[in-house]
């Protein structure tokens, strides 16, 4: 295949995969909807009682998943993972229409373990078969590809949350949702090819670009590796502060008599899709430190003005602060893409991706314990719940410290063996 591409078809090729992949994923976003969804659910099944654990579930699973997505992808290929996604995807938003009123098992099931896992072994999927067509911007190409998948909870769940406003059933349009996503998946399934393992090269990228082959330092397994646990203890810490605030940020507007919850969500959507982009130019740019110290900065600032905005009443505070977290969250996710691919073996992206996105599953059961001995984030434990967070935060910067020193001298030696 690498002989038969030049440089200029491979740019041209990579710019129309790029663009699907973030349409597709602009679809599978819709995962991060479920504050919006939540509230037509909850009419429905008022004795369920408080519904955000159901998507800290989902995230779980969305993690948990992109590691057997990356078994199948080894063993078989991208594609098949996709089509095996659009199944669980699928499968999961019809049967949780269908099944609904058997209980809130029945959301824990298809929404969070059947649509989550779809969406993580989907995301998985194509993050690696697109992004090894882009190894000169890893960081940007992540970033717009993980844009369409932040935004999703404006541009689509604006249009749910207005379809469930005009009397229409949310059962009604968790179907749609099921049959929009398979199509698109498949369609992506068909139509991207994997990248040639020359790419680099063709490009004329430098030699610690475009290796083909990984160098020992590279080769070590992720989980041995210190500077991993490192950025997981950085990630995991950042994350809880954005799927706390993702999963009830409808709701606690309304707790402080705001009537716009769904466009709150919608904008902190937006956020976590420019956050995306913004993150992944400071990477090509500044390096993966730069991104940390800014997020976990960002992470303590809008925890303080979530605080702020419950202890003093002040609504637009809260809001302010709920959109800056998303900036914050927006970051981890195009991070592991680029960490993983930057630091170890490329030709295991795909697990060391879902690897590195485990810390997504970490933060989700940090959070369903707060949420067990605490209580909800917009009820009479708020104030507390987001002050824990701010120090959870200030965690994340010490981390990134401690990660800055050991992984400087890592991509110095790769530097130094791939020369």
């Amino acid at each position: 295949m690498s002989a038969e591409l030049t440089a200029s078809a491979i740019k041209s090729k990579r710019v129309v995969y790029l663009v699907f992949a973030t349409l597709t994923l602009l679809v599978l976003g819709l995962i991060y909807a479920w504050s919006i969804f939540a509230k037509p659910i909850g009419a429905d099944y008022p004795d369920y009682g408080p519904l955000g654990t159901v998507f800290q579930v989902s995230m779980f699973a969305f993690c948990v998943s992109a590691i057997f997505g990356a078994m199948i992808i080894k063993r078989f290929s991208a594609k098949l993972a996709i089509i095996v996604a659009a199944v669980l995807l699928g499968g999961g938003f019809v049967l949780t229409a269908l099944l609904s009123q058997l209980g809130l098992w029945s959301l824990y099931i298809f929404y969070g373990i059947f649509a989550g896992s779809g969406c993580g072994i989907a995301y998985n999927a194509i993050i690696s078969l697109v992004n090894p067509w882009w190894p000169d911007r890893i960081g940007v190409a992540s970033g717009v590809m993980m844009m369409g998948f932040g935004v999703s909870a404006l541009v689509f769940g604006s249009l749910a949350n207005a379809v469930f406003n005009s009397g229409i059933s949310w059962k009604y349009v968790f179907i749609v949702i099921a049959a929009v996503g398979v199509l698109v998946m498949v369609a992506l399934a068909v139509v991207v090819k994997p990248a040639p393992a020359t790419v680099g090269q063709i490009l004329g990228l430098p030699a610690t670009t475009a290796a083909v082959e990984a160098s020992p330092t590279q080769k070590q397994s992720i989980l041995t590796t210190k500077v991993f646990w490192l950025y997981s203890a950085w990630a995991t810490l950042s994350l809880c502060s954005g799927l706390t605030v993702i999963g009830s940020a409808a709701q606690g507007a309304a707790a402080l008599g705001l009537t716009f919850g769904a466009l709150l969500v919608g904008l902190i959507s937006v956020m976590n899709g420019v956050a995306r982009i913004v993150n992944g130019a400071i990477f090509d740019k500044f390096g993966l430190v730069a991104v940390m110290i800014v997020g976990s900065l960002a992470a303590a600032i809008s925890m303080a003005a979530c605080a702020i905005g419950f202890a003093a009443n002040q609504p637009f505070v809260y809001v302010l602060g709920a959109i800056l977290v998303a900036f914050s969250y927006g970051g981890v996710p195009v991070m592991a893409s680029a960490y993983a691919r930057q630091r170890y073996d490329a030709k295991i992206f795909a697990k060391n991706l879902g690897i590195a996105n485990l810390n997504i599953a970490s933060a989700a059961i940090i959070n369903m314990i707060i949420a067990a001995v605490l209580g909800t984030a917009y009820g009479d434990s708020a104030i507390g719940i987001y002050i824990l967070l701010a120090i959870f935060a200030i965690g994340a910067l010490v981390a990134t410290f401690l990660f800055s020193s050991a992984y400087k001298k890592d991509l110095a030696k790769i530097k130094e063996e791939l020369s």
